[in-house]
């Protein structure tokens, strides 16, 4: 059976999206940069300008998604004729400290709706929805978002020239191990030499390579996984006394000295603060 990169991430980083726009935009609209909100929108047609915070400057004449992965303020500026069908939702991702799937994407995507494949009867059923006043409709939509942000993922995870991270990382055909072995099974006292094994790679040239492709040390990159199903854990009412253990901390002394480096604050503060 062939390794399913995503599945592992998706089971803890999940995205909650909220449909909060679709019709026929007819005048110009400024979307914010609130904190761990991104935006997914789909022009179904028209014509649009679309412009943000960084400079960048595209007209859109064709059904196209743009999805902007973290806050970045960004405007619409519809035909003044005809105005543009657009449905928009606000993505939200859990784990701000450390979500590898959101530092894997690009701050801003684009591509043609014809570019996803395989997605037509998603695309048509979303539009439908959309586009009509149906009971369930807006959690009908919010999780059809959802879904439609999974075939983003799948899209920049198959890009050969993706940069150096952890998606490219998924498909490399040793560092994937290594990443695999983590995620299944974070409370494993993975040491360098365990993950290098696994690898297949010298102890040496695996540190280098996990460091350049993923952009964090192994030991790092399995802390900083620990800590976020810490707080999941957390989040879900376990006992902060059996949640070391269960993210593979023998001492509570080391798991409560992590959780501070890694998310800024105590468990027990960060569980009264959310």
């Amino acid at each position: 059976m062939s390794l399913d990169p995503l599945t592992p991430l998706l089971t803890h980083f999940k995205a909650q999206a909220r449909l909060f726009y679709s019709g026929n935009l007819c005048g110009d609209v400024t979307f914010g940069d609130e904190s761990g909100t991104g935006f997914l929108h789909l022009l179904r047609a028209g014509t649009i300008t679309m412009q943000d915070a960084t400079g960048y400057s595209v007209t859109l004449d064709e059904p196209t998604l743009v999805f902007y992965s973290r806050p970045l303020q960004h405007w619409f500026h519809p035909d003044p004729h005809n105005g543009a069908d657009l449905v928009c939702a606000s993505m939200r991702f859990e784990h701000k400290a450390f979500n590898p799937i959101l530092f894997a994407l690009p701050e801003r995507f684009q591509c043609r709706l014809s570019a996803l494949k395989g997605a037509d009867t998603l695309l048509s059923l979303l539009f439908n929805e959309a586009f009509d006043d149906r009971p369930g409709r807006q959690e009908v939509l919010d999780r059809l978002f959802e879904v439609l942000l999974i075939d983003v993922l799948r899209i920049v995870l198959a890009q050969p020239d993706a940069a150096p991270g952890l998606f490219r990382s998924l498909l490399h055909p040793q560092l994937s191990k290594a990443l695999a072995a983590i995620h299944a099974d974070p409370t494993q006292n993975w040491s360098l030499d365990a993950l290098a094994q696994l690898a297949g790679m010298s102890r040496s040239s695996f540190a280098s390579a996990f460091k350049n492709e993923v952009g964090d040390s192994p030991g790092n990159y399995l802390t900083r996984w620990r800590m976020t199903l810490a707080q999941a854990l957390i989040r879900e009412g376990v006992p902060l006394k059996l949640v070391a253990e269960r993210v593979g901390y023998a001492s509570q002394a080391g798991f409560l000295r992590a959780f501070k480096i890694v998310i800024g604050t105590s468990p027990a503060e960060w569980r009264n603060g959310i």
